[in-house]
């Protein structure tokens, strides 16, 4: 299998891999989605916001206020007072993010103030609650009949009191999430074949000055939103709702962005001149203890007042963001995407894969983690990319670990496929060390068997090649099945002959003379018998041992090396073994192998020769038969 196939074939399991575990962990997904969600609006509050937001002020209930006119809820004529000091103070707008459910004292003098000054109040409409509650009277209904079959409907409501009429109302209902957390609002909440604009949705109608219709668009394009709200009587101002009929809560505010002024302020008329003319003044209670804080993306608990002027905010300026009625798609686009890149990165990547990989893969989640930050920006459009994240990780995992194993497996190889060419030693080094020009070489004291087949160059000359090469073949087959047997290492295959050697610490128990004793007896089994041929000479094994020192090593350049061994101890070996067939004797070992094992086995002297190119005359010796 080639390596772009491979790593095709880990990236698609991994696909398959991330699709069993979005299957069996979608709550934790759910969760982490949710957790990335709220970090990305983290990071984009107030980015690019280059004042603070003075269209909308808030005015807090806060301690100051509670401190001062006592505990909430205040008296009806305290409130009057406060509808009655916004007008003053020029408020364009009043809207009110608290419910005047019950009657009490005052009544007449807080509906007489709301009557002369614009205002929009608050309503609650439950969904899915688990007590049926109806208090006061629900307004600014919209006949819908229709209205089940795209939003929730309401099981209870608190309302305000029927005689607390505003000139608009709105619901201040928020979705909850699972975590408790507040991320969506439903535009419009159904009751008895009415819906119940959200409370941003009627206040902007009611600063525009028209009345809050609404037409329903189902999208068809799979980038857009699954519908839009559109304003009948506010061209080009539309609101993007979910399948359930629900607002993604936009979060472009930082919370210090958000202009406010205690109530407290503007009751004893201490607010600065001209600071609320022309403004919307958004009151809700904000003071600890009250119970109006909700978890956002923005922090832990936030009051609910600042959810209502986060989505007023974004609705005048256009920026409601929203989800794609086909993520899903566009997630698998991307996770295509991404795939590719990753497939491609295997392909091209060489030296240094694993490390190329993982920043590769870094990078992609990098882009990935960032791609939703960009799109929420520059379309308000939120796609969540957890999913395709867990995909790069698990798809670049599975190709890192594919690779190492292979890795792994081709080192083995090569290792295996050297030491069938070099001594195991050697080829361990070779494997995993750089190649150099530097000298590589040491020396070593060792015992050198230098065994070689006489008469094999007339046996080239008689028989085919095939025929030469088998022969070649079970010889150097043999020679390293004995010698490994006897401990030793065969160092190089020399034309007909073999170099074999016995490290000083593996030479114990006269195992290089046994080793060649039974070379010899066993090469003429195995060959004698079955491929002797009459017209030849025979095709027997001679070897010479010496013992001394050598320097054994690298030689040549990086682009070409040789192994090998040198020195007089080698050299030595060899003619020693030059004269075993004039000696009529297989075995011949030098005076420094009679003096290591001279005590050892019984050996004879055959007197003193002058080798070839020797300076003097060497002492040789041949062991007994049967040792």
């Amino acid at each position: 299998m080639t390596k772009s196939l491979r790593h095709g074939l880990a990236i698609v399991v991994a696909g398959l891999v991330t699709l069993i575990l979005v299957f069996l962990a979608q709550g934790s997904l759910k969760s982490l989605g949710s957790a990335t969600h709220d970090m990305v609006w983290r990071i984009l509050s107030g980015a690019t916001q280059q004042q603070s937001e003075r269209r909308i002020i808030v005015v807090n209930i806060d301690e100051a206020s509670i401190e001062t006119y006592g505990p909430w809820p205040w008296p009806r004529p305290l409130m009057a007072k406060l509808v009655q000091r916004l007008k003053e103070e020029g408020a364009a707008l009043e809207i009110f993010d608290v419910v005047f459910p019950s009657a009490q004292p005052g009544d007449a003098v807080l509906a007489q103030a709301l009557a002369t000054s614009p205002t929009v109040l608050a309503q609650i409409l439950a969904i899915d609650s688990d007590e049926a509650i109806f208090r006061g009277r629900l307004q600014s209904g919209l006949v819908y009949p229709d209205c089940q079959r795209y939003f929730d409907s309401a099981s209870a409501y608190i309302a305000n009191d029927e005689k607390i009429i505003g000139q608009a109302a709105g619901h201040i209902t928020p979705r909850i999430s699972l975590d408790g957390s507040v991320r969506k609002m439903p535009a419009m909440i159904c009751y008895q074949d009415k819906v119940y604009a959200a409370l941003a949705l009627a206040a902007v109608a009611k600063g525009a000055e028209v009345a809050p219709a609404f037409s329903y668009q189902i999208n068809s394009s799979f980038w857009e939103s699954f519908a839009n709200l559109q304003y009948l009587h506010i061209p080009g101002m539309s609101i993007p709702v979910d399948a359930n009929g629900d607002i993604l809560l936009p979060w472009w505010l930082a919370r210090q962005e958000m202009v406010s002024i205690s109530a407290k302020a503007v009751l004893q008329g201490e607010a600065p001149p001209g600071f609320l003319s022309g403004a919307w003044a958004l009151v809700g209670a904000t003071a600890f203890g009250i119970g109006d804080a909700v978890p956002t993306p923005l922090g832990g608990a936030v009051s609910g007042v600042e959810v209502h002027a986060q989505l007023l905010s974004a609705i005048l300026d256009g920026r409601i963001p929203f989800q794609a009625q086909s993520a899903g798609l566009l997630q698998l686009l991307w996770a295509l995407v991404m795939a590719g890149a990753l497939w491609l990165a295997t392909c091209y990547l060489n030296r240094g894969f694993l490390v190329g990989m993982l920043l590769v893969a870094v990078g992609l989640m990098a882009v990935t983690a960032l791609l939703p930050l960009l799109l929420l920006q520059l379309f308000s459009l939120w796609l969540p990319m957890v999913t395709v994240i867990l995909f790069v990780f698990i798809a670049s995992g599975f190709v890192l670990i594919q690779q190492y194993y292979c890795d792994r497996h081709e080192k083995a190889l090569m290792y295996r496929n050297l030491a069938s060419y070099l001594p195991e030693h050697v080829a361990l080094k070779i494997a995993t060390v750089e190649p150099s020009s530097k000298l590589q070489a040491r020396h070593e004291r060792v015992v050198v068997l230098y065994a070689d087949l006489r008469n094999f160059s007339a046996w080239c000359n008689q028989l085919p090649a095939d025929e030469v090469g088998a022969i070649l073949h079970s010889f150097y087959s043999l020679a390293d099945q004995v010698v490994s047997a006897r401990g030793g290492v065969i160092e190089e295959y020399v034309g007909d002959a073999v170099l074999a050697v016995w490290y000083h610490d593996t030479c114990v128990d006269c195992a290089p003379v046994r080793a060649a004793q039974t070379l010899v007896k066993e090469w003429e089994v195995f060959f004698g018998h079955e491929t002797y041929q009459d017209n030849l000479p025979p095709l027997a094994v001679g070897g010479g041992i010496d013992y001394g020192d050598v320097l054994v090593g690298s030689f040549g350049s990086e682009h070409r090396r040789a192994y090998t061994l040198l020195g007089e101890t080698v050299s030595k070996a060899m003619r020693i073994q030059a004269m075993t067939e004039e000696l009529a004797q297989p075995v011949v070992l030098s005076e420094n192998a009679h003096m290591l094992w001279g005590r050892a086995i019984v050996m004879h002297s055959l007197g003193d020769f002058w080798l070839s190119g020797a300076q003097k005359a060497s002492k040789l010796f041949y062991p007994e038969s049967d040792i």
